[in-house]
């Protein structure tokens, strides 16, 4: 086997992966963000379909519950906001090299952004609803601790329409760690050690 012919194993096809058994997803999708010039946090559940551990589609509920933004309009009032949501994902793993991989992210959503906006005395001046459709695209790295820990890391961009809700665009960032929860259950069962350092697989 040549060189190129092992690196080009570690490059996963997005079609493979549906030829393998399926699993159900589900889990908390929290992410970093930046709205109206403020550093906030989103807030997310989801569940869906998983294939051989490498592709996953997902159905969410993401928002905002604790009000967000210090923007400031062309009339001079500030603009609190609160968001909610449905969205569709994608995740898939297009590179694996032991331990590591990267992974592709796409989500699609629709909701509305509550809104309030404040005037220089404190006083509330507007209460509406705007649709929103947001659009985030980002990679991920991942590291896996055990069999059933994952460390992930990683970024992208946030895309909302229609227009007169792009104020609400922004990165985002994402750091945690996720569980595979039968694989947890199977390891509480099992004599296998926390970390397993020395092992590549």
């Amino acid at each position: 086997m040549s060189l190129s012919e092992v690196q080009g194993q570690n490059w996963i096809s997005p079609v493979n992966p549906f030829k393998s058994k399926t699993e159900i997803i589900y889990g908390i999708d929290n992410r970093r963000t930046h709205i109206y010039q403020h550093n906030t946090l989103i807030y997310g559940l989801y569940f869906g379909i998983g294939f051989e551990d490498k592709l996953r589609f997902k159905i969410g509920l993401t928002g905002t519950p604790f009000e967000q933004g210090k923007f400031v309009d062309d009339d001079g009032l500030l603009s609190r906001n609160k968001s909610i949501f449905l969205n569709l994902g994608e995740e898939f793993d297009y590179y694996i090299k032991y331990r590591f991989r990267l992974t592709s992210y796409v989500q699609v959503g629709v909701g509305y952004n509550f809104y309030r906006k404040i005037n220089d005395a404190e006083v509330e001046t507007e209460v509406g609803k705007k649709l929103i459709i947001p659009i985030e695209l980002g990679t991920h790295m991942n590291y896996d601790l055990n069999s059933w820990a994952r460390l992930k890391l990683g970024g992208g961009w946030r895309i909302v329409a229609p227009e007169e809700s792009n104020t609400l665009s922004g990165f985002y960032i994402k750091a945690g760690v996720g569980i595979h929860g039968k694989n947890l259950l199977n390891w509480h069962r099992s004599d296998q050690p926390l970390f397993d350092l020395k092992s590549n697989k």
